[in-house]
C-alpha cells in the first residue's frame, strides 16, 4: 500500500509538471506571437502584411493544438510493448516488467524518464517552433526590417483660400486615413479662415494633425509663402529627397487672370502695367502665383523628387521648362482635373507617395495608372474625364531644339485658323467667360507633326523630335472624351490625340496674348534653338 501511495503521488506530481510545462509553452506561444505578429503588421511592406499576419496565425493555433492536446513533439513515444504491459517505455530504458527493479515500496518511486521527456518535450516544442518561426519572419525580409528605408517626405501644399475652401476637411480627413506610422507628411492648408502648417502624427486614439506653425490670414498664392513653407519643412524634417503635392487653381503658363480676360489681363501684360509676364499657378482670391515665381520658390539644394498637380491645364511644355532644374518629375493634367480631383486616393495611395521602394518615375506612373483606373470604374457621365502624364522636367531643353529643327524654326508663328481648327485642343473655350471663344492649350505632338508636314523639314528631324519627347513623357493616358465629348453641353471636346505635352499657338484674336508668350523661356527656345 505504502509503495501505491508512492506511485499515485509521483504520477500526480508528474501530471503537474506536464501541466505546468504546457501552460509555461502556452503563455511563451502567445507573447512572441504578439511580438512576432507586431512585427510583420509594422515592419513589412503594406502589401506583404495580410499574407504573413495569416502564415503567423496559423503557425501560432497549430501551436496552441499541440499545448492543449498534448501532442509530445520532442520526447519519446510508448512503445507497443509497454502498453501492453502497462508499464511507460522510452527507447534506452528498460521496461518494468523487463530488466529494472520495482521501486521500494519504504521509498519514493523513482520518476519516470518518460514522465520528464514528455513534459520537456512539449515545452520543448513550443519553444522550438517560435524559435524557427522567428528566424523564417527575419529571413523573409531580413533587409527591410533590421534596416528599413527611410520614407520620402511628403508636402501637400492646399491653397483653399478660393472657392475649393470646401475641400478642406475631406482633404485632411482623407490624409489621416491613410497615413502610417513611417510616413513623414506635412501638411500646409490655407483656407479663408487662415492658415497653416501641421504634421501627421499617431495618438493613442488614433492620428492628429498637429500644429507646428500657425500664420493667419496670408496669401498662399504667393512665391514667398511656398518657399517659407519648404524651408520650413526642409529645415525640420532633413532628407535626401521630398515629394509636392500641390493643389488649387492654375491656369499653366497663361498671365494672371487670362483665363477668363485674353485681351484685357494680356494687353495690361504686354505694356508693362501688370508688372511683366505672370503665368499662374495656384489662387488665393483673385491673387494668382506667376509661374516664375513658382519656379524661384522652391530652395536652391531642396532636393525636390516630384511634384504632383492636383490642377489644371499644368502639362504645358512652357511650364516643364520653367521648372527644369526645380524638380526632376511631374505629374500633370493637360486638360482640368475634376473634383474631388486625387482626394479618392489618398488613403491607398498616400503610402506610394512617400515610399522609397519604387523610383520616383514607377511611383508617379503608378500613382496616374490608379487614378486613371478610378476614373474610368468609379466616375460617370461628364465625371468620366481625365488626362495625365508623368514628365522627366531634365529632357525638356533637348525637346525645345528638336521642335526648333523638326519645324524648321517656325514654331511659334502666328497659325492660319486652317491649322489651329485642325489641332487637338484640351481647354473649353467660352466656359470660362473669355471672348472671343478660341482655345489656347493644344496638343503639342499634333502641333510639330502638322507644322512639320507644312514646313517641308526632312524625316530624320521629324523621327528626332519624336524620339525627344518620348524621352520628356515618361507615361501618359486620357479618356476617349471629356466632359460627355464634342457638342456636348459645358463644352465638351472628343481626345484624338494626348502627347502628354501642351502648347499654346500663337492666333491672331490675341494679339497681346501672344507678345505675352513671346516673353516665355519656351517661346525662345522652339524659335532660336538657345535657352
Amino acid at each position: 500500500m505504502t509503495g501505491e501511495k508512492h506511485h499515485r503521488r509521483g504520477r500526480g506530481a508528474s501530471r503537474w509538471s506536464r501541466i505546468a510545462s504546457t501552460v509555461s509553452g502556452l503563455a511563451g506561444c502567445l507573447v512572441w506571437g504578439g511580438l512576432l505578429f507586431r512585427s510583420v503588421w509594422v515592419d513589412w511592406p503594406s502589401e506583404q502584411r495580410l499574407p504573413g499576419a495569416l502564415l503567423l496565425g496559423l503557425f501560432l493555433l497549430c501551436l496552441l493544438v499541440v499545448g492543449l492536446c498534448g501532442v509530445p513533439l520532442l520526447g519519446a513515444r510508448r512503445s507497443p510493448h509497454s502498453r501492453a504491459a502497462g508499464a511507460d517505455h522510452t527507447p534506452g530504458f528498460p521496461a518494468a516488467s523487463e530488466h529494472a527493479p520495482m521501486p521500494d515500496t519504504d521509498g519514493p518511486p523513482t520518476p519516470s524518464p518518460r514522465t520528464s521527456s514528455r513534459g520537456v518535450g512539449r515545452g520543448s516544442a513550443t519553444a522550438l517552433g517560435l524559435a524557427l518561426l522567428g528566424a523564417m519572419l527575419g529571413g523573409c525580409e531580413r533587409k527591410e526590417l533590421c534596416y528599413p528605408e527611410p520614407s520620402r517626405p511628403l508636402v501637400v501644399y492646399l491653397a483653399l483660400d478660393n472657392d475649393l475652401s470646401g475641400e478642406c476637411d475631406a482633404r485632411l480627413a482623407a490624409l489621416c486615413s491613410g497615413w502610417r506610422s513611417d510616413m513623414d507628411v506635412w501638411v500646409y492648408a490655407d483656407t479663408p479662415s487662415g492658415a497653416s502648417l501641421s504634421h501627421l502624427e499617431g495618438t493613442a486614439s488614433g492620428v492628429e494633425l498637429r500644429t507646428v506653425e500657425t500664420y493667419g490670414e496670408e496669401n498662399s498664392a504667393s512665391g514667398a509663402t511656398l518657399e517659407r513653407v519648404l524651408r520650413s519643412v526642409w529645415q525640420r524634417s532633413p532628407s535626401e529627397g521630398y515629394g509636392l503635392l500641390f493643389f488649387s487653381h492654375a491656369t499653366g503658363w497663361l498671365p494672371e487672370g487670362a483665363l477668363a480676360r485674353p485681351h484685357a489681363e494680356a494687353a495690361s501684360v504686354a505694356s508693362g502695367a501688370g508688372g511683366g509676364a505672370t503665368r499662374t499657378l495656384g489662387r488665393d482670391g483673385s491673387a494668382e502665383m506667376s509661374l516664375e515665381a513658382f519656379a524661384a520658390a522652391i530652395p536652391e539644394g531642396m532636393p525636390l523628387d516630384y511634384i504632383l498637380f492636383e490642377a489644371c491645364l499644368v502639362a504645358g511644355a512652357e511650364v516643364a521648362l520653367e521648372l527644369c532644374g526645380r524638380t526632376d518629375l511631374l505629374l500633370v493634367s493637360s486638360a482640368e482635373l475634376l473634383v474631388p480631383g486625387f482626394r479618392p486616393l489618398y488613403g491607398e495611395c498616400l503610402e506610394l507617395l512617400t515610399s522609397r521602394r519604387l523610383g520616383t518615375e514607377e511611383l508617379l506612373t503608378t500613382f496616374g495608372q490608379r487614378y486613371m483606373q478610378y476614373v474610368r470604374q468609379e466616375c460617370a457621365g461628364i465625371y468620366r474625364s481625365a488626362t495625365l502624364s508623368v514628365i522627366r522636367t531634365s529632357s525638356l531643353p533637348a525637346l525645345a531644339s528638336a521642335v526648333h529643327r523638326a519645324t524648321a524654326g517656325r514654331a511659334g508663328e502666328t497659325a492660319s485658323e486652317e491649322l489651329l481648327s485642325q489641332l487637338q485642343h484640351f481647354d473649353r473655350p467660352g466656359q470660362y467667360g473669355d471672348r472671343p471663344a478660341a482655345a489656347r492649350f493644344f496638343d503639342l505632338e499634333d502641333y510639330v507633326e502638322r507644322l512639320h508636314a507644312a514646313s517641308g523639314a526632312d524625316m530624320a528631324s521629324l523621327a528626332a523630335f519624336h524620339a525627344a519627347l518620348e524621352d520628356a513623357v515618361v507615361w501618359s493616358d486620357a479618356t476617349e472624351q471629356f466632359m460627355g465629348g464634342a457638342g456636348a453641353p459645358y463644352g465638351g471636346f472628343d481626345i484624338a490625340r494626348h502627347g502628354g505635352l501642351t502648347t499654346y499657338v500663337p492666333r491672331a484674336e490675341f494679339p497681346s496674348l501672344n507678345e505675352a508668350y513671346r516673353q516665355t523661356a519656351w517661346y525662345r527656345a522652339i524659335t532660336t534653338n538657345a535657352l
